[in-house]
């Protein structure tokens, strides 16, 4: 008698997102839903945190504070070009005028900045449009 095997559909593969903020609540929260929406997720409280766990894990966007202590948004991003990361990065900030920040974020490497608090909409929408930027540029730059 022959056997039937069911074939298991592949997996999902989950986007990994790091998540830098070194105000604790707003770190849980963002994790929270970043969890729900389906992404696998990482947390780092400062950016020499992040820095350590990007070595590590290689996620596949850095959604980040601006204004942490000892090593700002910005900062990070620096660091993650001088190790040769092309890793999307999304900075948060609670200053109230956006519209330089992301001029000069474009500068480092930036793909987005969000004003605090972040609506949670807007949020993932900004994750998505990224992340699939992101997958057409690599796929472009593979297939070409």
């Amino acid at each position: 008698m022959a056997q039937t095997y069911r074939q298991t559909p592949p997996l999902k593969r989950r986007d990994h997102i790091l998540v830098v903020e070194d105000d604790a609540d707003a770190r849980e929260l963002i994790g929270a839903v970043l969890l729900q929406a389906g992404y696998a997720v990482e947390v780092a409280e400062d950016g020499f945190d992040a820095l350590q766990k990007v070595s590590r894990m290689c996620p596949d966007l850095v959604l980040s504070d601006l204004q942490m202590p000892g090593m700002h948004g910005v900062e990070l991003i620096q660091n993650l070009r001088q190790r040769q990361t092309n890793v999307p990065v999304i900075l948060a900030t609670g200053l109230p005028e956006t519209q330089n920040l992301q001029t000069d974020a474009d500068l480092y490497g930036a793909v987005a900045v969000l004003a605090k608090p972040v609506n949670l909409d807007e949020l993932l929408w900004t994750i998505d449009s990224a992340l699939a930027c992101y997958r057409n540029a690599a796929e472009s730059a593979y297939a070409g």
